[in-house]
C-alpha cells in the first residue's frame, strides 16, 4: 500500500467529488436531526452512498461479494429511520450505520488488512476511522483550490469566496441586530424576501469539517494515500507488546474465578433454577424473585467477557492449552448464568408483561449467550470466530431494529389483557412508548366497552412519546417516518 505523504494530485473526478462532499457536509447537519432521526437520515445515506459509488467506480473500483453484503446491511440500516419511530433504537442504529459505511468503503476499495472478515477488523476500523481521514483532512481544500487556482481569475474568485465565508457569521449577526433596531430596515428586508437563517449558516460552517473528514477517508482509500500506517505487521507487533503477563499469573486468576463460580452454583443450585419449573423460593413473590440478582447476573456476564478478552490479550503464549481450558470453563459458567437470568426474566414477563427495559436486557443477554457459545467452541475447534461473531451480531441487531419493539410490547400486553392472562394493563406505560404502539392501543380503544378504559386509552394515544416529541417542535420531512404518520392519522380521527 502506498504510504506517501507527498503533495496530492487531483483528477477531474476528485475535484467534482470534493464539491459533492461539501454538499454532503451541509446535508449531514441539515437532514440529520438528533431529536427526530427520521427520513432525513435515509435521504442523506442515499445521497452519500450514491456519490461514493459513482466516484469509486470512476476509479475502476468494483464491489466484491463481501462489500455487496455490507452495502445491503447499510440499505437495511438506513431504512429503519424511514420506517420506525423508536428513538433509542434509531440512535443506536445511527452509530451502527456510521460504522458500517466506513467499513464498506474499506471493502469497496480493498484497503482492509485481510481480504476476509477476521480479528484484524479492529485494525481496519482504527485505520479507517482515525488514521486515513485525518491524515488526508486537508485534501478537500486542495481539490477545491485546484478547481479555482488554474488562473488568476479563479484564484481571485476563491479568495473572495473565503472572505465571504469568514464574514457570513458577522453579516448575519449585524443584519439581525439592524432588523431589530429599525422597523424601516426590517420592512425593507422583508419586502426583498431576504432572510438570514443562523441555522443554515451554522450548518454550512459545521459541514466543512465533516466534508473534509469524508473526503479525506474516501480520497485516501481510492488513491492509497496515507493508508499504509496500519498493517497486519503493526497490529501483530502491537498485540505482542501487550503480552507481558506470565502464564501462571493469568491461569491462577482464572482458576480462582472459576472456583468462585463452582461454590456459587453449589450453594444456590436449588434457588437459581427455580424459574425453570415456575417455583419460587419461600417468602418470595414473583417480582422479588425475578428482579433479585437479574441485573447482577447481567453485570457478571459482562465482566466475564472483559476478563476473557484481557486474559487472551496479556498472557504470554507459553501454555495455550491451559488458557483454552480455563476459558472454556469460564464460558460454561457464564452460559449457565445467562440462561438462569433469561429464565428469570421470562417468568417476570409471564406475570407482569413486557416493558422496553425487559426486552432490551433480554436481547442483550441473548447476544452475550451467542458470543460466549462461539468463544467456548472456539477453544476446541479452529474456525473464523471473528466472522461468525460479527455476522451474528449484525443479525441480532437487525432483528432488534426491525422487530418493531414498542409495537410488539403494546400488542403483547393488550392481547394478554384481552384474553385474561394479564391481570392489569398499565395504560400509563403504554403512553410512554413511541408512536409504534398507537395502532394497537387504538384497536383496543375501538373494541372495549369500558368507558373509563376508553378514556385512558384515548389519553395514551394523545400523550404517546412520539406525539410529545412532535409537539415540541415543527415537524418536517427530516423527522418523517411511517409509524409516526400512521399514529398522526389515528390522532386526527380522534
Amino acid at each position: 500500500m502506498n504510504n506517501s505523504t507527498d503533495t496530492a494530485t487531483y483528477t477531474r473526478s476528485d475535484i467534482v467529488f470534493a464539491l459533492a462532499m461539501l454538499v454532503c457536509g451541509f446535508l449531514y447537519w441539515n437532514l440529520i436531526l438528533a431529536a427526530g432521526l427520521g427520513a432525513g437520515v435515509t435521504l442523506f445515506a442515499a445521497v452519500f452512498c450514491l456519490s461514493t459509488v459513482l466516484y469509486l467506480k470512476s476509479g475502476k473500483f468494483r464491489q466484491t461479494r463481501t462489500s455487496w453484503l455490507c452495502f445491503i446491511v447499510i440499505i437495511l440500516s438506513s431504512l429503519v429511520f424511514l420506517l420506525f419511530d423508536n428513538i433509542l433504537i434509531k440512535g443506536l442504529n445511527f452509530i451502527f450505520l456510521t460504522a458500517a459505511v466506513i467499513y464498506w468503503i474499506s471493502l469497496f476499495t480493498g484497503r482492509n488488512l485481510e481480504k476476509r472478515i477476521s480479528a484484524y477488523i479492529l485494525g481496519d476500523l482504527f485505520n479507517q476511522v482515525l488514521v486515513i481521514p485525518f491524515r488526508n483532512f486537508a485534501c478537500c481544500f486542495g481539490a477545491v483550490k485546484r478547481l479555482f487556482g488554474r488562473n488568476q481569475k479563479g484564484k481571485s474568485l476563491l479568495a473572495g469566496a473565503v472572505g465571504i465565508l469568514v464574514m457570513i457569521p458577522i453579516l448575519a449577526a449585524v443584519i439581525n441586530l439592524l432588523t431589530r433596531a429599525d422597523a424601516v430596515f426590517a420592512g425593507m428586508i422583508a419586502n426583498l424576501q431576504f432572510s438570514v437563517s443562523m441555522n443554515i449558516i451554522v450548518q454550512i460552517l459545521m459541514g466543512i469539517p465533516v466534508a473534509c473528514y469524508l473526503y479525506g477517508l474516501i480520497y485516501g482509500d481510492r488513491h492509497g494515500r496515507n493508508t499504509g500506517y496500519v498493517t497486519i505487521e503493526t497490529v501483530d507487533k502491537t498485540a505482542a507488546a501487550f503480552r507481558f503477563s506470565p502464564g501462571v499469573t493469568v491461569y491462577t486468576a482464572l482458576t480462582a474465578l472459576n472456583l468462585v463460580f463452582v461454590v456459587f452454583f453449589l450453594s444456590q443450585i436449588t434457588y437459581l433454577f427455580s424459574a425453570f419449573n415456575d417455583r419460587l423460593p419461600e417468602l418470595m413473590t414473583h417480582a422479588e424473585y425475578a428482579r433479585r440478582g437479574f441485573f447482577e447476573l447481567c453485570a457478571v456476564a459482562g465482566i466475564n467477557m472483559v476478563v476473557i478478552t484481557v486474559a487472551h490479550l496479556i498472557v504470554k503464549r507459553d501454555k495455550v492449552r491451559i488458557l483454552q481450558i480455563e476459558t472454556a470453563i469460564l464460558c460454561l459458567f457464564t452460559l449457565m448464568l445467562i440462561i438462569t437470568a433469561i429464565s428469570k426474566m421470562v417468568m417476570y414477563i409471564h406475570y407482569f408483561g413486557l416493558t422496553p427495559l425487559r426486552v432490551y436486557t433480554t436481547w442483550f443477554m441473548l447476544v452475550l449467550l451467542f458470543l460466549f457459545a462461539v468463544i467456548a467452541v472456539r477453544q476446541f475447534k479452529k474456525f473464523n470466530a471473528a466472522r461468525i461473531m460479527l455476522v451474528g451480531f449484525v443479525v441480532f441487531f437487525m432483528i432488534l431494529s426491525y422487530g418493531n419493539i414498542d409495537g410488539r410490547i403494546a400488542a403483547y400486553n393488550i392481547d394478554r389483557y384481552s384474553n385474561g392472562t394479564l391481570e392489569n394493563l398499565d395504560v400509563q406505560a403504554l403512553s410512554g412508548l413511541s408512536d409504534a404502539a398507537v395502532p394497537y392501543i387504538y384497536t383496543l380503544y375501538q373494541e372495549t366497552t369500558d368507558q373509563s378504559l376508553k378514556a385512558d386509552l384515548k389519553a395514551a394515544i394523545d400523550q404517546s412519546a412520539g406525539s410529545a416529541l412532535g409537539a415540541s417542535r415543527q415537524e418536517t420531512f427530516r423527522d418523517f417516518n411511517f409509524q409516526r404518520h400512521t399514529a398522526e392519522s389515528i390522532r386526527n380521527m380522534l
